[in-house]
């Protein structure tokens, strides 16, 4: 597929929180292009530049040269707390991160139970279903 003559805006965030995460670990383009299976610097810049789209694949290589997940590669800071939260994940060790998830598990634990009903009612009792006769018998019946 040729590269675009303009950038894709999505693909340029990308190719931006791409090159931010190369720079941070001060790696070249050309470094990061062939110590992973990406293998191409041009395809690199092209990425980078957002010029061409990056796969999922590509998407995998990179984060796994880059030692981040590839929620990492679609996380854009600049765009909120959230973002930035997540961002800010990646320095974590994961014992802090199992600790900070079990927290946030426990004060989610109130919210969760107020979406159940108030008063748990059992649920309806089903009715026993009643034996059928055998085919022997149901036959008969019919016959006469």
């Amino acid at each position: 597929m040729p590269r675009r003559r303009e950038p894709d805006p999505f693909a340029l965030q990308v190719g931006i929180r791409i090159r931010q995460l190369r720079e941070e670990q001060g790696l070249t383009m050309e470094k990061l292009a062939f110590e992973s299976e990406l293998g191409s610097k041009g395809h690199l810049s092209n990425l980078e530049r957002g010029l061409a789209r990056p796969t999922i694949h590509t998407l995998r290589v990179l984060a796994e040269r880059l030692e981040v997940d590839v929620l990492d590669l679609l996380t854009f800071p600049e765009q909120g707390d959230r973002q930035k939260l997540v961002d800010l994940t990646r320095y974590l060790g994961r014992g802090t991160i199992r600790k900070l998830l079990k927290d946030i598990l426990k004060d989610m634990a109130p919210l969760e139970s107020a979406k159940e009903p108030a008063a748990a009612v059992p649920p309806p009792k089903k009715a026993a279903k009643r034996k059928s006769a055998p085919a022997k018998a149901r036959k008969k019946k019919r016959s006469s």
